[in-house]
């Protein structure tokens, strides 16, 4: 065999290598991919049978980018997060980074971010104070992770609320002297609510970003779909 067909065929074999290589690269990914979320309002929410909002807008940005067929969820929060963990759906957004969700799933790159605030009915409360956290109860949406953060640092928590309306409803009512909640979300409600901004104080806690968490055997199964997630989101930035 001469040295130019040894040469061809082994340039064919490299050839084909290379496109099998590409051809498993990019079909190394979900034929659908399943995220469940919750109703958010302004971040993602239903009007007229249609899912909107930043979040839903970011993710919907993504997905075209990636090219990558998707279905969306939409349930109450701490489902959203026992479905991911249990291998029903392959990731939940958006949410903070905790410890508890380290355990189950890995989260990727920012998405949006979110401002942390107390919102109280007085603005002489100081809820940093031993005995605000001995004795009033407070609250935040239940499985998130400011609802967590809560009972890390000592807070009376106990009452479950599954949204921003039965929360400001609890603290008019009296039965909660302070909450724990996303400035853009509460904001947002006590609008829709006809509440007015003066009857309730607001005390700036921290700001923290959010993101999409993946199962960790989803991530598992596809090691380079956070990769390309990240680098998709990275091109949506500013849509």
């Amino acid at each position: 065999m001469s040295h130019n067909i040894r040469l061809g065929i082994k340039f064919g074999l490299l050839g084909l290598a290379i496109t099998h290589s590409i051809a498993v690269f990019a079909y190394n990914k979900p034929e659908r991919l399943l995220l469940a979320t919750q109703e958010w309002f302004p971040y993602q929410y239903q009007e007229n049978g249609e899912m909107k909002g930043p979040g839903i807008k970011k993710i919907k940005c993504v997905m075209r980018v990636m090219k990558q067929p998707y279905q969306i969820t939409m349930t109450s929060w701490d489902r959203a997060q026992l479905l991911t963990e249990v291998g029903a759906q392959h990731g939940f957004f958006l949410a903070s980074h905790n410890n508890k969700r380290d355990e189950y799933a890995v989260s990727s790159e920012p998405v949006e971010q979110q401002n942390w605030s107390w919102f109280s009915l007085s603005d002489a409360t100081d809820v940093e104070g031993s005995m605000f956290k001995s004795q009033v109860e407070v609250a935040a949406l239940f499985g998130s992770n400011k609802w967590y953060w809560l009972q890390k640092n000592g807070y009376r928590v106990t009452m479950k609320p599954r949204s921003a309306k039965a929360m400001i409803e609890l603290m008019l009512q009296g039965q909660i002297g302070a909450i724990l909640g996303n400035d853009a979300v509460i904001e947002e409600t006590i609008k829709k609510m006809g509440i007015s901004y003066r009857a309730i104080s607001k005390t700036r806690v921290k700001s923290q970003p959010l993101g999409v968490y993946f199962s960790k055997p989803f991530t598992k199964a596809y090691p380079q779909f956070i990769d390309e997630f990240n680098l998709a989101n990275n091109k949506c930035k500013g849509n």
